[in-house]
């Protein structure tokens, strides 16, 4: 059995971030990836089209990914997230479709610095 949650992009959805619905706030959830950064981080890459984060998979690491994809899916429901236990490793690979500005928002995803709570 695979371990794996897949939160596809909605092809018709707008290129832009939304959380007028979402349960925390924009510093809550920098705060929430700092966290995750700065215990369980073990490598970033910016692919054509992806950014991929592994992230030791230690207690709870799989449990906190898999929440930060299914808010960040709600704000941003343009990009595909999977979220997948390799190994030692949670990786979370986040794709767009090539439509313009996704890069740039994928850009921001793979920018995000190693522990925000130290900003």
């Amino acid at each position: 059995m695979t371990d794996v949650l897949h939160l596809e992009a909605g092809s018709d959805a707008p290129i832009a971030c939304d959380m007028s619905t979402a349960r925390d706030t924009a510093e809550e959830r920098l705060g929430a990836y700092g966290a995750l950064f700065g215990r369980a981080l073990v490598r970033r890459e910016r692919r054509a089209g992806a950014v991929v984060f592994a992230f030791r998979a230690a207690a709870g690491t799989r449990k906190a990914v898999d929440d930060l994809a299914r808010r960040e899916a709600v704000c941003c429901p343009f990009l595909d997230y999977r979220v997948e236990t390799v190994g030692d490793e949670v990786v979370w690979t986040i794709t767009g479709d090539g439509r313009f500005g996704v890069d740039a928002i994928l850009d921001a995803f793979h920018a995000l610095p190693a522990d925000l709570t130290r900003r």
